[in-house]
């Protein structure tokens, strides 16, 4: 695994507030939820950027807001200017506490348009100071609409990035699908990504304990819920194709040179630095009892993460990697040879 980044200590601070991004296509409800949330008991101290009139993405104009725990980037796409815009909004909102304009809170939630690429916005609050030294990016929600997921999965690539990228899936709309679409539905969502815990809800209605909870822990939960209903060999992989989205999976149960590994993604990242969407999984590191686990958005790659014990008893390394314009044989073969062959 990659060494610890410049921004692992600051990512360690205590007492940060959790930041978490709500990103879903277009009139997939991302507005409906967060009108739920912030009317839930222990959401109200819950700072909010958001977009004002939704998708389109004209001049980024930080506006105020007539509820006074909002920000907006009025008519803006908060992934075009994401150091200028994001950062200085989030620094906006600590500001305002401090000068008395605002009042405190207690978590950050950031709306995404419906055309965004989490990715960027990602990658900015997880490396740019001036947010890490003050919030923790703890989940990232993507909500799929129930009655057209599946054709925006089908026609927009922004919609398979935002699932690709997701920690936690809400298919919306229950009260309006079938209960053959959900699971169709369901279906595509974990084609993209398998690693995934998908819930489906109606009027944007969920508990937000369980919502963050879930969603921030998903990462071991999810990469072991991974599952193949036929025995395997030691090493099992699987390749899944959505347009031009591919998911490559790998099962073994031999333990894995960590330096091996880690000099194997760097090779990876360095050459193909756009190709990868997601990373996660659980890695069973040699000379360690401890399932290590694995997580990147694009090329950043979260402090590395040691399991007290490993989910169902069960010590075997499971991954899930997400990419674009990338040959997933090409992918598994050069893991083969220089991961988890005996000689590179």
């Amino acid at each position: 695994m990659p060494a610890d980044s410049p921004t692992s200590a600051a990512r360690q601070r205590p007492n940060r507030i959790p930041l978490s991004v709500i990103t879903g296509f277009l009139g997939s409800g991302k507005t409906t939820l967060i009108n739920h949330l912030v009317n839930q008991p222990g959401m109200q101290q819950t700072a909010l950027i958001i977009n004002e009139f939704g998708e389109v993405g004209l001049d980024h104009v930080l506006v105020e807001s007539a509820f006074e725990n909002t920000l907006l980037l009025e008519n803006g796409c908060i992934c075009c200017s994401i150091r200028g815009d994001l950062t200085d909004t989030v620094s906006d909102l600590f500001a305002k506490v401090q000068s008395g304009l605002l009042p405190a809170f207690t978590r950050i939630l950031i709306e995404t348009t419906g055309l965004a690429d989490p990715g960027p916005i990602v990658r900015t609050l997880m490396t740019e100071e001036s947010v890490t030294g003050r919030c923790n990016l703890d989940c990232v929600v993507t909500l799929v609409d129930g009655v057209l997921g599946g054709v925006q999965l089908l026609q927009n690539e922004e919609a398979v990035k935002q699932v690709a990228q997701a920690d936690r899936v809400l298919i919306t709309k229950g009260d309006l699908s079938s209960r053959d679409q959900r699971n169709r539905l369901r279906a595509e969502i974990t084609g993209i990504n398998p690693a995934l815990a998908v819930t489906e809800i109606e009027h944007g209605r969920i508990d937000p304990d369980e919502l963050f909870r879930q969603a921030a822990g998903n990462t071991a939960a999810g990469a072991a819920s991974q599952h193949h209903d036929h025995s395997h060999d030691p090493a099992d992989t699987a390749i899944h194709q959505h347009g031009v989205i591919t998911t490559w999976s790998f099962v073994g149960e031999q333990a894995i040179d960590g330096e091996r590994l880690r000099h194997w993604l760097g090779m990876l990242f360095s050459l193909r630095p756009q190709a990868l969407l997601r990373v996660k999984g659980l890695v069973r590191v040699e000379g360690r009892d401890q399932p290590l686990v694995l997580q990147a958005v694009g090329s950043l790659f979260s402090p590395p993460q040691w399991l007290d014990s490993w989910p169902q008893d069960k010590p075997e390394t499971r991954l899930v990697f997400i990419f674009k314009g990338l040959s997933p044989e090409v992918l598994r073969n050069s893991f083969e040879r220089h991961v988890i062959s005996s000689t590179s």
